[in-house]
């Protein structure tokens, strides 16, 4: 690994004061390096000691602290969303956010987006809809097979935010038992609520077996689309040493071999022990390569905090042995499903809607990815050499 990813990792992970801390000495051309490598990866606050003597501190400061503003935003936004679904008997579960905030050293350090709701009732998630719409929430668009995006201002300061309601936890994968594995832990029927108290007010999440196998899967689909950045490696680690005790590790590893997903359980739970300070005696059974790990981490690195803008890229929705015409078959008609939900269920109307969508892939090549049609396949390609690293789905590989 890269020198200067080490020392951004010994940084993260060492408390600036330690007396036992092997940090090496920096360099002052290697100050805005990691400067921009931390800024990329959303996690100043963390570094924040270490440029105290340094001309960029005051930048990292006024960013630390928009950071850090930014969190009681979301809370304030969230507490108001969840109140007023539970104002009309409406049960949903706070995802992600300020729940996986809760299990920081500091919860303020922890960058938030959005607020990402899910609701598992068809009934409810309908209803909920109507009144989100009744009360300001405007439809977003964006193209998604598993929420709907709604955007909401604040009269008083002008300040808007992004919710997204989920009904499905993660999109569709071109593997089925994965995607049929998925919506039977999740479900209503099987799903049951957990009560977390955030600053004073109570939520409903996931209890902590099915938030790790959550937390997996959202990672593998930020993965596929160009990276996740470390942000979501560290609500890995400080949320499963926090619930470790609580979690049927047992039960992750047959969900993960099932869905075909162990491999990346396997090197984000090293590489969380290598770099991330993260107990042995969690699941100490688990191991996975030491070099690959590296390359995983390095790799994380070099995307930044969660990748691209996924309506930006063409991401194969699993790891291919060989990329080939069937291959970009198989992808184009997934996306076929995704951009007609409910017209793409009836094969009868399959030979209209497959040029519909190589005519939008088109235009979306030109307009929004403003490169050419050989070049996006070549960054498929690409893409898909990345995923061959944690082996995804390697049973559906064609």
């Amino acid at each position: 690994m890269d020198s200067l990813y080490n020392t951004y990792l010994k940084m993260l992970t060492t408390p600036f004061d330690d007396p036992a801390s092997d940090l090496p000495n920096i360099s002052p051309e290697d100050y805005p390096v990691l400067f921009a490598l931390a800024d990329r990866h959303c996690t100043l606050p963390f570094v924040l000691p270490y440029f105290r003597n340094t001309g960029l501190y005051p930048q990292i400061l006024q960013k630390s602290k928009h950071m850090m503003l930014n969190y009681y935003q979301i809370d304030q936004f969230t507490r108001r969303t969840v109140s007023l679904l539970e104002k009309h008997g409406i049960t949903c579960f706070v995802m992600k956010g300020i729940s996986l905030a809760a299990s920081y050293p500091v919860p303020e350090y922890r960058k938030l987006g959005d607020l990402d709701l899910y609701i598992n009732d068809k009934d409810a998630f309908h209803c909920a809809e109507q009144i989100l719409h009744e009360n300001g929430y405007l439809d977003e668009e964006e193209l998604s097979d598993h929420h709907t995006t709604y955007r909401y201002t604040f009269e008083k300061t002008g300040r808007s935010f992004l919710l997204e309601l989920h009904y499905r936890v993660v999109g569709v994968y071109q593997y089925k038992p994965a995607n049929q594995l998925i919506d039977e832990v999740f479900s209503a029927e099987n799903l049951k609520a957990e009560t977390q108290e955030i600053n004073g007010s109570s939520y409903h999440v996931f209890p902590p077996t099915e938030y790790v196998f959550y937390m997996i899967h959202h990672m593998l689909k930020h993965y596929l689309y160009s990276g996740f950045g470390i942000r979501l490696l560290f609500d890995f680690s400080f949320y499963l040493e926090q619930h470790a005790q609580e979690v049927d590790f047992a039960k992750i590893h047959s969900w993960c071999q099932k869905s075909h997903i162990l491999h990346l359980y396997e090197s984000v739970l090293e590489t969380c022990r290598i770099y991330l300070n993260l107990p042995e005696m969690i699941d100490p059974d688990v191991h996975y390569d030491l070099s690959d790990c590296d390359a995983f981490l390095s790799r994380i690195l070099e995307d930044g905090d969660l990748g691209a803008d996924v309506s930006q890229e063409l991401v194969g929705s699993h790891s291919y042995k060989k990329v080939n015409l069937l291959t970009y078959f198989r992808e184009g008609h997934l996306q076929m499903k995704v951009r007609f939900p409910k017209a793409g269920r009836c094969p009868l109307l399959w030979p209209v809607l497959w040029p519909i969508t190589f005519f939008c892939f088109l235009k979306n090549t030109y307009t929004l990815r403003n490169t050419t049609f050989r070049e996006t396949l070549q960054r498929f390609k690409e893409s898909n050499q990345k995923t061959q690293l944690i082996r995804i789905f390697e049973n559906s590989d064609s």
